[in-house]
């Protein structure tokens, strides 16, 4: 049977984790985000490095994986995690302060550099994992036709989804300049100062290009009577996975229990 646009455009996801509504996947990621605060507010050991924030991290693999999306989300991850490695080792190696505790030549490790390295390394980790998580489960028109059924005005929510487009567009976009000056031999590939002198001069046709296509989206939105005034109909609805109550109802019920634990440890 030959299905209808209509019926191309929407999204069916078998997955429960991976079709939660939107709005309920940012609660989410909202409520994961003040625990990871409360937990990085408990020290262990007899220097108070906050530990408890690196098994918190294996949250956001176990939701991935949940989420039949852990392929998709592994490189966003490793780029994640490259960066908060990097922050850890500076923090570590830089900041002084404290007691020295472990020291190779010149280069030493105050207590205060690893209590400082752990804790902003992986509240890093934390907090952009599970947005990593949030974005690669969910498309953006998911979020833009939430976002209207939320009451947001449908301009405000057209922005928000195409400032999210636009960084996927300049990608696409820049590997194409990119490839285009490499079969016209120009060297791209080498040294950050070779890759330099190739980057920077496909800033201008990349900027050109997004200039250009701004004005065809417009003409776009307005041939489809965007800046119209009344009731808008649309052709993609948003679905239900089913499992939203009780996915939010497990994320209130940990996140009380994060915040009762760290209360009973203040008073204790």
């Amino acid at each position: 049977m030959v299905k209808t646009y209509t019926e191309k455009i929407q999204i069916h996801k078998s997955n429960k984790l991976a079709g939660l509504y939107p709005s309920v996947k940012f609660w989410v990621v909202i409520l994961y985000t003040i625990c990871t605060f409360v937990l990085g507010t408990i020290h262990l050991t007899d220097i108070g490095l906050s530990l408890l924030l690196i098994p918190w991290f294996l949250v956001i693999p176990v939701l991935c994986i949940a989420s039949g999306a852990f392929g998709k989300c592994f490189k966003a991850l490793k780029a994640v995690a490259l960066i908060a490695l990097i922050i850890l080792v500076v923090q570590s190696f830089l900041v002084p302060g404290g007691e020295v505790l472990v020291k190779f030549g010149f280069v030493k490790i105050c207590e205060k550099g690893l209590k400082t390295a752990i804790s902003l390394s992986f509240m890093i980790m934390d907090i952009a994992g599970i947005f990593v998580w949030l974005f690669q489960t969910t498309e953006n028109k998911e979020i833009a036709r939430a976002l209207e059924e939320s009451g947001m005005n449908y301009k405000a929510a057209y922005v928000f989804t195409s400032t999210l487009q636009m960084i996927d567009i300049l990608s696409e976009n820049s590997k194409t300049i990119m490839n285009a000056q490499k079969a016209r031999g120009v060297e791209t590939e080498g040294n950050m100062i070779v890759r330099a002198k190739a980057f920077f001069p496909s800033l201008v046709p990349l900027i050109l290009g997004a200039v250009i296509g701004s004005e065809e989206r417009v003409l776009t939105l307005e041939a489809r009577g965007f800046s119209l005034q009344g009731e808008k109909t649309h052709l993609f609805n948003l679905e239900r996975s089913g499992a939203e109550k009780a996915v939010l109802a497990t994320a209130i019920v940990i996140t009380i229990l994060v915040i009762a634990g760290r209360i009973a440890l203040w008073v204790l």
